[in-house]
C-alpha cells in the first residue's frame, strides 16, 4: 500500500464552495464504477446512484421546499425559491441510495452501510479527478415526500446527497484527526 494513497485519504476534505465544471457523464461513470468496489457483505451491490445536473437539480430543490412547507405550514409560496436554491449550490448533486433486499445473512442496516461506503468512495473519486464534494443531506431527504420526489420505491432508502463540482477555494489541511483518542488495540 502506498503511503501517498494513505496521505490522499487523510487529506481529503469536504468542499462547500463548488462551481462549474462538474464531472462529465464519463467521469461520473468512472467515479461510480470505482465506488462500486465498496465493502459489500453478500455481494448484493445495494448502492444506487442518481446524478442531478442543470435544471434537474430543481427536483432536489423541491425536496427541500416540500419539507419546509410540511414543517412550517404557514410558509407562503413566495419563499419557495429560498429553499429550491439550496439545490443550486453546486453544479451537480449525487443521490446515493440503497436498494434493500430480504436476505438471510445480510440485514438491512448492512446494506445501507455498504451504500454509505460507496458514497465515501465516490467522495474520494471526486477528489482523485480534481473535483470536490460535500455530503449535504439533512432531514428533508429522509421523508416519504423525498422518496416520492426522487421516484424511489418502498425498498429503497436514501443514504445521502453529495454536492459536487470544481472547488473554488484551496482547502486548509485538516489538523489532528484525534485518532489517538479513538483507537485501542486488544491483545491477548
Amino acid at each position: 500500500m502506498s503511503k501517498e494513497f494513505l496521505r490522499f485519504m487523510r487529506d481529503r476534505v469536504s468542499r462547500n464552495q463548488l462551481a462549474e465544471p462538474a464531472p462529465s457523464k464519463d467521469e461520473w461513470f468512472d467515479i461510480l464504477d470505482a465506488a462500486s468496489r465498496a465493502a459489500d457483505h453478500g455481494a448484493l451491490k445495494p448502492w444506487r446512484f442518481k446524478v442531478f445536473t442543470g435544471s434537474g437539480r430543481e427536483q432536489v430543490g423541491q425536496v427541500y421546499w416540500q419539507h419546509a412547507k410540511k414543517e412550517v405550514p404557514e410558509l407562503s409560496d413566495d419563499k419557495a425559491d429560498t429553499f429550491i436554491k439550496k439545490a443550486f449550490r453546486a453544479p451537480a448533486i449525487l443521490l446515493v441510495y440503497a436498494e434493500i433486499v430480504k436476505h438471510p445473512k445480510v440485514p438491512e442496516f448492512e446494506q445501507v452501510m455498504a451504500a454509505s461506503a460507496a458514497a465515501q468512495q465516490a467522495l474520494l473519486g471526486l477528489d482523485a479527478l480534481g473535483y470536490g464534494g460535500i455530503w449535504r443531506t439533512g432531514p428533508a431527504v429522509f421523508t416519504d415526500t423525498a422518496k416520492d420526489l426522487f421516484d424511489l420505491s418502498d425498498n429503497q432508502q436514501v443514504v445521502g446527497l453529495i454536492y459536487a463540482g470544481t472547488p473554488t477555494q484551496t482547502p486548509e489541511r485538516v489538523g489532528d484527526t484525534g485518532i489517538n483518542e479513538r483507537l485501542s488495540f486488544v491483545e491477548l
